[in-house]
């Protein structure tokens, strides 16, 4: 590498001149390209998804207690299945209806944003 100020020549990872003591320019690597959702690393095995709207899915999930629109909504199929059978297991009580529909109204708005990863 050479030095900008005398143009000696310098080993490649030198920081400073051994002639004139300037310092040199030594580039840093690269940063990793970011393929996560939101900034967060990508993770293996994991899904996340894509373009929905964390409103809509809210706003889903509360006008149809019970019925999991919102996981639907998001693409996750299995959550939402889930979901149904816990609440069609539980709809002859009150705490166990409201659990699930609390459950189903966070976790589809989260997963909208990208929060929460799919189960499928």
């Amino acid at each position: 590498m050479k030095c900008p100020k005398c143009q000696t020549e310098n080993q490649a990872d030198s920081k400073f001149c051994v002639s004139c003591g300037a310092a040199l320019n030594v580039a840093p690597p690269p940063p990793p390209p970011d393929e996560g959702i939101r900034g967060r690393p990508p993770s293996a095995g994991k899904k996340y998804a894509h373009g929905k709207d964390p409103t809509l899915a809210l706003i889903l999930s509360l006008i149809l207690p019970g019925l999991a629109i919102g996981q639907f909504y998001n693409g996750d199929v299995m959550k939402g299945i889930v979901m149904l059978v816990g609440a069609l297991i539980l709809s002859f009580t009150i705490l166990g209806s409201a659990a699930i529909w609390i459950w189903s109204v966070i976790d589809a708005y989260q997963v909208a944003k990208g929060n929460q990863s799919l189960w499928n």
